[in-house]
């Protein structure tokens, strides 16, 4: 087996990425994108559709 090595600056950013709160925006995108990837590979609901749901549940005005 090889043995995998993770550059320190990618490290290093990862961790100050981590000190700093996310914004609405990254956490909307956050939760869209998790969702996404939650879907089976079978599934027909879009971004949109997922971007529209969400809006309701936050009770925000739907697209």
């Amino acid at each position: 087996m090889t043995e995998l090595m993770t550059r320190e600056s990618l490290l290093e950013a990862l961790r100050e990425a981590a000190k700093r709160p996310m914004n609405a925006e990254e956490l909307h995108l956050q939760r869209v994108s998790f969702i996404m990837g939650s879907l089976s590979a079978d599934s027909t609901i879009s971004r949109e559709e997922v971007e529209d749901i969400l809006a309701k549940h936050e009770g925000r005005k739907v697209s």
